[in-house]
C-alpha cells in the first residue's frame, strides 16, 4: 500500500478507488525499495487534477514502452469511471436432498 495505513496521517482521507480523488506520494530511492517489503512513500496531497512542470528530461513509461520524455507541463485528472461487475460468492455448504 503506497499511501500507507488510513490512521497513519490525520490530515488526509484513507485511498478509496471510487472517491474521484487522485493520491499524489511522493517517493525517493529508499522508499521506493521498501515498498516491495510493506513500506510506503510520503503523502503530498489528495486532489481531482494534478498539473506537473518538469524542468529537465525524465524516464518514464507511456503504453509499457520507456521512453525519456522532455522538459513538459503534464496535467493529470479523472476522465471517466467504469462500473465492474462482481462475481457472486458460491455457497461454501450444499443442501441436504431431504429438505
Amino acid at each position: 500500500m503506497p499511501w500507507g495505513n488510513p490512521g497513519d496521517h490525520r490530515d488526509f482521507e484513507p485511498q478509496r478507488h471510487d472517491d474521484g480523488y487522485i493520491e499524489v506520494i511522493g517517493f525517493t530511492m529508499a522508499s521506493l525499495a521498501a515498498l516491495q517489503v510493506g513500506g510506503h512513500g510520503e503523502r503530498l496531497h489528495q486532489c481531482r487534477e494534478v498539473t506537473l512542470l518538469t524542468y529537465k528530461s525524465i524516464p518514464m513509461q507511456v503504453d509499457g514502452e520507456p521512453c525519456r520524455l522532455a522538459p513538459s507541463l503534464i496535467r493529470i485528472s479523472l476522465r471517466n469511471q467504469a462500473n465492474m461487475v462482481q462475481k457472486s460468492k458460491r455457497r461454501t455448504s450444499m443442501p441436504l436432498l431431504n429438505e
